[in-house]
């Protein structure tokens, strides 16, 4: 479990909806699970909004699959024009599904998340579209999960419509890991229990600051990066910090793979185990010579004079590596968050990445 997922069970500490359906299927080879919810959070208890569907597949406890598409639409609709967010993830549960497990406290594996983000009165909505070559472990047990809402605006309607291709599978012995991570700028406080910023893992005033992320690998070979991205203001009210102004604001996150270790990334840890920022010129010194730059995904508002910002910059993000890169036990990916302009944001990536052996 991310620490945005974390964090949402901690402020809000909800439980929320719970079912189990069938899913339509041919025994004999590829199935599609259609997994589809709206949630309105006015129906939910406002200190948790989070809802969870289940699905049987298979055959249940004695069944194992694997993933080979995920496509559909999410979207994240406000009824006020405050700031608003939404986590949905795609889980996995060994055996029966449980009778609740609104906390994830007994999932296995988490397929694939989506963050959405709105500052505004309007729908947000994203496509889904994510293939995998090289299958994606499951089991027989399914759950969507929607967590999210406005914590000082009206009620917000988070919708899922999404078709997951499948198909039974003696074994698969690859892995799906999440590098998932929240970073706010232009702020100075984290997100937490009485605390108005959502920002969930750590915070700069700096908006030239970055902050650089590190995970130690398994060997390997990483065959695919998928997910999302998105990077918002917030909604120009009291509650949170300022608009940017200005020309424009821009976003950015790369990811990389270090050859050897995390080096100083890995040392660079505050007290959560979470990154400190980074002055840019510290960043690059660091940056080993023989860094693999797998992935940039450069976001960019521009400004109407006279005006400020307010928009959240989204996109889905999927690299499939036709060349599996090579990882050895110890390799580090490096996620890096960037902003340039002013001003206060909120830069979330919901990515995981495909290894086999």
């Amino acid at each position: 479990m991310n620490a945005f997922t974390k964090k949402l069970l901690t402020i809000f500490m909800l439980s929320g909806g719970l079912r189990g359906l069938q899913a339509q299927e041919n025994p004999a080879g590829r199935a599609v699970l259609h997994m589809q919810q709206s949630v309105n959070s006015a129906d939910l208890d406002p200190f948790n909004p989070v809802s969870l569907k289940m699905f049987q597949v298979l055959d249940g406890a004695n069944s194992t699959a694997q993933a080979l598409a995920l496509r559909g639409t999410i979207s994240l609709r406000n009824s006020t024009a405050d700031f608003s967010q939404v986590l949905m993830i795609v889980a996995n549960w060994k055996g029966e599904c449980p009778a609740n497990d609104e906390n994830l406290t007994m999932v296995s594996s988490f397929l694939w998340s989506d963050i959405l983000k709105n500052p505004s009165q309007s729908t947000s909505t994203l496509p889904v579209d994510v293939h995998f070559p090289s299958a994606a472990p499951m089991t027989g047990c399914v759950g969507l999960y929607i967590a999210g809402g406005s914590p000082f605006g009206g009620p917000v309607t988070m919708t899922a419509d999404l078709n997951l291709t499948y198909e039974p599978v003696d074994a698969n012995a690859n892995s799906v890991i999440d590098v998932s991570g929240e970073y706010c700028f232009g702020e100075t406080t984290v997100g937490g229990p009485g605390i108005a910023v959502p920002c969930g893992e750590n915070a700069t005033a700096d908006g030239t600051q970055v902050f650089a992320v590190p995970a130690t690998l398994p060997a390997g070979h990483i065959t695919e990066l998928f997910g999302n991205i998105s990077d918002s203001t917030f909604d120009g009210t009291q509650n949170f910090g300022p608009l940017p102004t200005g020309d424009a604001w821009a976003a950015s996150n790369d990811f990389y793979l270090l050859p050897g270790g995390c080096g100083a990334f890995g040392q660079n840890l505050n007290s959560q185990m979470f990154p400190n920022p980074l002055p840019l010129a510290t960043f690059q010194s660091w940056l080993p010579r023989n860094a693999l730059h797998l992935e940039s995904v450069p976001l960019l508002q521009r400004i109407t004079p006279g005006e400020a910002a307010k928009a959240a910059l989204q996109r889905p993000v999927e690299d499939i590596f036709t060349v599996p890169v090579a990882v050895n036990a110890g390799d580090c990916l490096l996620v890096v968050y960037r902003r340039q302009g002013n001003g206060a944001t909120d830069s979330e990536t919901q990515v995981k990445i495909v290894m086999v052996p």
